[in-house]
């Protein structure tokens, strides 16, 4: 989502949305000391993977990130690289959601369009934990499954690319990251729309 802070992007018919992009600047490119390839559920406590540039001594990733940043909402993006683990899933899941809620975050979970897993199960335990908690659900997995291969490259993991965030081309909702980037923002436009704008 990191274009809605660089641009260029056009929203063409979506343009409703600009007001999320701007209400929230300067939180879509950020990449925060959370944000590490290979995070799983479980490694966001671990301060083995901390940035010891930005983060204290013993700080975990997560806490670090929460404690620079002070986010109001907070994208909850894991599961792909937790397979075969469903129980270390679920509690990391749980840990993450329950420090949020502490701290008077709002995390929004998002499901994922591959099947890393070899099933869904992680989406589904995703979408049981946002129930439990009631919690925003962002279940672009649903949105990804109407896209060719799911949105889905070559590698089975990664997104189809839209180098142009232009909304006005048809592609825009072909690809795996128009449509990540669209719905994860209209997500935020409603949450924006309901608990910030009222």
């Amino acid at each position: 989502m990191d274009r809605f802070d660089s641009g260029p992007y056009n929203l063409g018919e979506y343009l409703y949305l600009q007001k999320a992009i701007n209400f929230f600047k300067g939180s879509f490119a950020r990449q925060g000391p959370s944000v590490q390839r290979g995070m799983h559920a479980w490694s966001l406590f671990d301060p083995m993977w901390t940035d010891e540039d930005e983060c204290k001594s013993g700080e975990s990733p997560v806490e670090c990130e929460f404690r620079i940043q002070n986010p109001g909402f907070v994208f909850v993006r894991l599961g792909s690289n937790d397979a075969g683990r469903a129980d270390l899933f679920t509690s990391g899941m749980r840990q993450v959601i329950e420090l949020c809620l502490r701290k008077g975050i709002i995390p929004i979970l998002g499901t994922k369009a591959d099947r890393a897993e070899g099933d869904n199960e992680n989406n589904q335990i995703l979408r049981e934990l946002a129930e439990d908690y009631d919690v925003p659900l962002w279940d672009f997995d649903k949105v990804a499954q109407t896209l060719p291969n799911n949105g889905i490259g070559e590698d089975g993991v990664h997104l189809t690319i839209f180098y142009p965030h232009d909304y006005t081309l048809p592609e825009a909702l072909q690809t795996g990251y128009g449509v990540h980037s669209l719905t994860a923002l209209m997500m935020l436009y409603e949450l924006w729309r309901i608990l910030v704008r009222s």
